[in-house]
């Protein structure tokens, strides 16, 4: 029995998505987060949330697993064993907290933090080494299940912990790649079960990936000619960027 499906796009609007894409993910291939940032906004402009929420998470689980398969022999297998479960039961508090707590000031809240952080970031200099893994790792990682589950950005605790951990901008990087696909899946996993990963959605993905992973290769070659220091600034930036758009999006509202 043949399942009918269309492509999502024409021609013209496959051309913007796919720019929009690929800029997105040089920006991911830097970072190894804040793509979303950028797509969700964009393409919300051609296609309904219920759309592009669906097709960006599927990107990113695509995105993260190519970075994570790639460089996670470089991945600090001590942070990830401490922060993945805390990830994963902040995941659990943050989708019962839904129903739970005022979302728009809990957004304006984590938007005012990472803004404020972004902007210390960039004008206090690199970050000290040196801060403790217990409790940090627990708190980043709880924390960063939470905020994906939440506000869908759930990457930013845990580059704020592990650039105050991990010296080796390579070893950063894997790392937190590795949280990053952690926290895309649990979202694709809560799409899935709540019907919203239809064949579309999946379509549309597969056509964008190619643009995904051409970003990526781009942002990875130039990350190989910066400094930490430069790669923690670029951070700060995302940060402040992401704040900003989370605090907007609470006063559009």
């Amino acid at each position: 029995m043949d399942i009918p499906f269309s492509i999502p796009f024409d021609l013209p609007t496959y051309a913007a998505c796919a720019a929009i894409i690929l800029g997105a993910y040089v920006i991911f291939g830097i970072t190894t987060f804040g793509a979303a940032m950028f797509t969700v906004p964009a393409l919300s402009y051609f296609f309904p949330l219920n759309f592009v929420l669906p097709m960006c998470v599927l990107l990113d689980v695509s995105a993260a697993l190519a970075l994570g398969s790639r460089f996670s022999k470089e991945a600090d297998r001590g942070e990830l064993k401490w922060m993945a479960p805390c990830s994963l039961a902040g995941a659990v508090a943050g989708v019962t907290a839904l129903v739970t707590i005022p979302q728009q000031a809990t957004i304006a809240a984590f938007g005012l933090f990472l803004f404020c952080y972004g902007l210390y970031s960039l004008f206090a200099g690199a970050p000290q080494i040196g801060i403790a893994r217990h409790p940090w790792a627990v708190i980043s990682g709880f924390c960063g299940g939470a905020a994906g589950t939440l506000f869908g950005v759930g990457a930013p605790p845990y580059a704020i912990y592990l650039s105050r951990r991990l010296p080796d901008k390579a070893v950063l990087r894997a790392t937190l790649s590795n949280m990053v696909l952690l926290s895309t899946s649990i979202r694709a996993l809560v799409f899935l079960f709540g019907g919203l990963i239809l064949i579309d959605r999946i379509i549309g993905a597969a056509l964008l990936l190619p643009f995904a992973l051409g970003g990526i290769w781009a942002g990875h070659h130039i990350q190989l000619s910066v400094s930490r220091e430069t790669l923690l600034k670029v951070i700060g930036v995302l940060l402040l960027l992401i704040g900003g758009s989370l605090i907007i999006r609470v006063l559009r509202s």
